[in-house]
């Protein structure tokens, strides 16, 4: 074998042994966020068992307040429209965007 050939195997072995190894690291911090993401996930789930009730419950006060408004006002969608939009509107699901503050969660309706 010729010095030229035993510089190029040789570099190549360091090249495929630095591949090899470099991925290591990599997937530590992927089981890491893999886990991070689960307890999020799981949280959310929590959070919304509690959240979505009463969620629910506000919307259903806010269509009554709303209807009686619009009997109140003989039609008038003007007041009654609001109140429908505040109450009905809104998230009524906490997602893991919520829970780690990069999405706003709304309660009501803009």
């Amino acid at each position: 074998m010729r010095p030229s050939h035993s510089r190029t195997t040789l570099a190549t072995l360091a090249l495929a042994a630095a591949l090899a190894l470099a991925p290591a690291p990599a997937r530590a911090e992927e089981e890491e966020s893999l886990l991070y993401t689960g307890v999020v996930g799981v949280g959310s789930v929590v959070c919304t068992l509690v959240y979505s009730p009463l969620k629910v419950v506000y919307a259903a006060s806010g269509l009554v307040v709303s209807g009686l408004a619009w009997m109140w006002t003989l039609g008038n969608t003007d007041v009654a429209g609001p109140i429908f939009t505040a109450a009905v509107g809104g998230d009524y699901v906490l997602m893991p965007a919520h829970l780690e503050g990069k999405q706003d969660l709304h309660f009501t309706g803009r």
